[in-house]
């Protein structure tokens, strides 16, 4: 990105009034907030980037500065945000405790003290005597539920890199095929197409292994194997999740059985997925299903996605609130069992006016010929 479209320099400086605002209501005169590996989330909403390694903060006072580990993207960094003042040091803290010594606070709002590591939270207080840190983490996070139009568009193409993995996958799966060797052939397609993985890619194979998740591993695929393929492609910071599972020649009674209670379960919470419906209703109407199935409950049924996916919100095990439309969340029902092996179903949906879209569309279909 050589620099800031007129579309996203709109989108940032838009979102940058929602977090002023945000501290305002909190009554704050200056904001933080702190990201690390993995769970940069928030950093990334409010500046359009995020470090490939390193802490990173956000300093939200009378001008804008972030502070990171490493000074290695600093250029790339500059131009995705529009943000001029940036600084590097292996250990960032005392560059931060500067410069929030030059505000003068009297109250931060801080967002990512859930992930602040402790010295660097004390190094903060003992800075500032007598200043109120104020953590308004959760306030930022309402703000990245409901995607804008340039986020769901976003979504939309790292979706269709998703399809298109997901699509190659039947394709590449052939008999004798290590299961690490199509996790490879899959993981390339967004590389190439301008995007890049949103995690590593999963292959499950066979159906002795009943195990939501692990690793591809040396394994050759073999006829009548399960084969669970779960992947994501991210764009611009914007990430997808999908699954599929295809039964490589005739599938058993077994593992047809497992694969309608897992449609079902799908169905059930796609046919739920609208605007007032609590978040964890669709969970609970997925895992009944799978229950009355004979099948155990291994996993939530799904999750948000956005510029995460395991960690995004909502958590549909557990969270309460309503769906509201441009909420982005993804479907992940999936049975686990000895003679079936690994088999899920997973896609991505957006929440809209009336109902929900399901932005990945590759083939569902649970026989693969070979």
């Amino acid at each position: 990105m050589s620099g800031l479209t007129q579309e996203w320099r709109i989108e940032l400086d838009l979102r940058r009034q929602r977090f002023r605002q945000v501290l305002e209501g909190a009554g704050c005169d200056t904001g933080l907030v702190f990201g690390c590996d993995g769970h940069a989330q928030h950093f990334r909403y409010l500046t359009n980037f995020v470090p490939v390694l390193g802490d990173c903060w956000l300093l939200a006072g009378r001008e804008w500065g972030c502070f990171l580990t490493f000074q290695w993207q600093i250029v790339e960094a500059i131009s995705r945000s529009g943000i001029e003042r940036w600084e590097a040091a292996f250990n960032p803290v005392p560059l931060v405790v500067d410069a929030l010594k030059t505000e003068k606070p009297k109250r931060v709002g801080v967002a990512g003290l859930d992930r602040m590591p402790v010295p660097a939270w004390r190094s903060l207080l003992e800075a500032l005597p007598g200043t109120e840190l104020v953590d308004v983490g959760s306030e930022l996070a309402k703000l990245r539920r409901r995607k804008s139009l340039l986020e769901v568009s976003r979504l939309r193409e790292a979706a269709r890199l998703t399809d298109a993995m997901l699509d190659a996958a039947r394709s590449n799966a052939r008999l004798g095929v290590p299961e690490t060797v199509l996790a490879a052939s899959l993981s390339k397609i967004p590389l190439e197409s301008g995007g890049v993985l949103a995690f590593a890619t999963t292959v499950v194979s066979g159906t002795g292994d009943p195990i939501p998740i692990r690793m591809p591993t040396d394994r050759r695929l073999e006829r009548g194997d399960s084969v669970m393929i779960d992947l994501g492609a991210e764009v611009d910071g914007y990430q997808a999740d999908a699954s599929r599972t295809f039964v490589l020649g005739k599938s058993s009674a077994a593992q047809r059985k497992a694969w309608d209670v897992v449609l079902a379960a799908y169905e059930a919470a796609v046919k739920l997925a609208r605007p007032g419906v609590p978040c964890r209703d669709l969970h609970r109407v997925s895992s009944e299903i799978i229950e009355r199935g004979g099948y155990k409950v291994a996993h939530r049924i799904g999750h948000g996605i956005g510029l995460a996916t395991s960690y995004e919100w909502p958590s549909l095990d557990t969270e309460e609130s309503p769906l509201e439309p441009g909420v982005t969340i993804c479907i992940e029902p999936g049975v686990y069992a000895p003679g079936t092996g690994n088999m899920k179903l997973e896609d991505d949906l957006l929440i809209t006016e009336t109902g929900c879209e399901i932005l990945t569309l590759s083939d569902r279909t649970l026989e693969l010929p070979i």
